[in-house]
C-alpha cells in the first residue's frame, strides 16, 4: 500500500507540472516543475518523506531501463557518431566543466 500512495504523490506533482506548463504555456518540461514541486512539499513537510521514498527508490532501481532506447538509437546511427564524434564529445566536456563550475558556485552561495 505504501508504494501505491506513494506512486500516486509522485504522479500528481507530476500531473499539476504538465498541467502547469501547458496552461501556463512555460518553456520549462512539466516532469521537472512536478519534481520541484515534490521537492517543495517535501522541504515544507507538506508531504513526508517516508510516503515517497519506497516508490522513489523503486524508480531508482529502473533507471537503467531507461538508458536502453539512446543507447539503441547511438548504435543504429554510428556513422553519423563517426563523422560529428569530436564534436560532440568536446560538447560533452565543455557541458560537463560548466556543470560542475554551475554547482560548485551554487554550493558556495548557499554555504555562506
Amino acid at each position: 500500500m505504501d508504494i501505491l500512495r506513494g506512486l500516486t504523490i509522485i504522479f500528481l506533482f507530476w500531473a499539476m507540472g504538465e498541467t502547469t506548463t501547458q496552461l501556463a504555456r512555460l518553456p520549462i518540461p512539466g516532469a521537472v516543475l512536478g519534481m520541484l514541486g515534490l521537492w517543495v512539499a517535501l522541504q515544507f513537510k507538506w508531504v513526508s518523506y517516508a510516503s515517497v521514498q519506497l516508490s522513489a527508490k523503486g524508480f531508482l532501481g529502473l533507471m537503467g531501463v531507461f538508458f536502453v532506447p539512446p543507447s539503441l538509437g547511438i548504435l543504429l546511427h554510428a556513422e553519423r557518431l563517426l563523422h560529428y564524434g569530436w564534436k560532440l564529445a568536446l560538447l560533452v566536456v565543455i557541458t560537463s566543466v560548466l556543470s560542475g563550475l554551475t554547482t560548485a558556485l551554487v554550493y558556495k552561495l548557499l554555504n555562506r
